[in-house]
């Protein structure tokens, strides 16, 4: 069928794909659709399958040709990607590019395609890589924050008597943005939304402006944001924002003593078993947190050295999930949040993330390189013990533990962990590692205090 073939690789790991069809196919598909339309065709004047051939060619001529321009382009695609290593990616929507094809039965026919390919790229060297490990110690300090957070989560929430709302309650607010005309913008609003006043995890920040009212009081507040403010949609504007109180509750923290411990776990007697496990887990932490940043930078001095010419439609991928978790994380559908937002909005801050989902694929397809480079795979043996790790941290059976995986499609995700652990021992066992500067436990977690 095909009788030519041109690729042409274009910027953006992007490649055209120029095919050319022989004139006797062509002809065939197009006399298979006739042959097959005139068995059942039924027009004025003729009986069922008597229509002539010549009949059918003047009324649905042009039809008959779209088809068969449609299935050679498919059949073609089909044949040629079996062959070329220039595959269009999974979420890359190949595009004929020729403008008013038409199939001419008395020609070759020949299209152009258009599509991004998976990025090819030699890898630099990844051996003998210097970077700066972080020292990190955990203090009292860092206990006790932890032991104040665990005292948080086993507060009792209980209506407030005064129902008046002061900073650490917690409120369930109606709210709804108001329009320039007086109408609510009925995109905007939330209802029977809780959050705790003060930690600003709220769109509009709307903390300092509820302190001080009661359950059930309804106003309508003005609040400017200033020019760099954190949410670019709202940076600069004035929002007229009508809001509800229809909640109001205080924490009431237990005692720091051996009660809160037992509380907390059977396995704890003491305030003493707790804080030792606090202290421990601590540690654990940072010593992961130390090894994945030890790994991010191993990764990103090759991949700054890697020429990946990263596709756009593999960029916007990464973008979508990242709107998709955003808008998870801050329990709004996707699909509201850019209502919300606008378009506009939602690209604006996709437009925000792509240096870091630049950066987070070039690690990504550099860490593929090496794997496949040095043949790291996570074997039976070790997909076995993964299984048996995890089923004695949730304290189920090793058989309950892998029939869940497999139903639920989980053990190529195992597979894949095992083998990046692995592949970071190898990469940090191959890097010269110096003392860096000593930090703070929060400093190292991005955290503040």
């Amino acid at each position: 069928m095909i009788i030519d073939q041109k690729i042409k690789k274009l910027e953006k790991s992007a490649v055209q794909l120029t095919l050319t069809i022989a004139r006797d196919a062509a002809q065939k598909e197009y006399s298979g659709l006739l042959n097959k339309y005139v068995k059942d065709a039924v027009m004025p004047g003729f009986r069922r399958g008597k229509v002539p051939v010549g009949v059918l060619e003047k009324k649905f001529g042009d039809g008959l040709k779209a088809e068969a321009l449609q299935n050679l382009v498919d059949k073609s695609l089909h044949e040629v990607f079996e062959t070329i290593e220039e595959k269009p990616l999974s979420y890359s929507q190949p595009e004929i590019i020729d403008r008013n094809i038409t199939l001419d039965l008395t020609k070759d026919f020949t299209f152009t395609l258009q599509y991004d390919t998976f990025p090819a790229f030699s890898l630099p060297g990844y051996k003998g890589i210097e970077i700066e490990e972080p020292q990190v110690a955990v203090t009292k300090k860092d206990e006790d924050r932890e032991l104040d957070q665990i005292r948080e989560q086993n507060a009792l929430v209980l209506d407030k008597a005064s129902g008046k709302v002061a900073k650490d309650d917690t409120v369930t607010v109606n709210y709804v943005e108001v329009g320039a005309d007086g109408t609510d913008v009925e995109s905007t609003r939330r209802q029977d939304f809780v959050f705790t006043v003060g930690s600003g995890y709220n769109y509009y920040k709307i903390d300092e402006e509820i302190i001080g009212w009661k359950k059930d009081d309804e106003k309508t507040v003005a609040k400017t944001y200033a020019a760099d403010f954190e949410t670019s949609e709202l940076a600069g504007t004035t929002k007229s924002l009508k809001i509800k109180v229809t909640a109001v509750k205080e924490k009431k923290l237990p005692e720091l003593n051996d009660d809160l411990a037992q509380d907390v776990s059977e396995e704890f007697k003491t305030l003493d078993d707790l804080r030792k496990s606090i202290t421990d887990r601590l540690g654990k932490t940072v010593e992961n947190t130390v090894k994945q940043k030890n790994l991010d930078a191993v990764l990103e001095k090759v991949a700054a050295e890697a020429k990946i010419d990263l596709p756009e439609s593999m960029i916007r991928a990464e973008l979508d999930q990242t709107w998709r978790t955003f808008a998870s994380q801050s329990r709004i559908r996707p699909e509201q949040l850019e209502e919300m937002l606008g378009h506009e909005g939602k690209h604006k801050m996709q437009d925000q993330w792509r240096p870091q989902a630049e950066e987070g694929l070039r690690k990504r397809l550099v860490m593929e390189k090496i794997l496949e480079a040095e043949k790291i795979e996570c074997t039976p043996a070790e997909l076995e013990a993964e299984v048996a790790k995890q089923a004695e941290a949730s304290k189920i059976s090793v058989e309950e533990a892998k029939e869940y995986f497999e139903k639920n499609g989980f053990l190529h995700y195992i597979e894949h962990d095992v083998r990046d652990r692995k592949l970071a021992d190898y990469l940090l066992s191959q890097s010269k590692i110096k003392k860096g500067k000593k930090l703070t436990y929060l400093d190292l977690m991005g955290q503040k205090e």
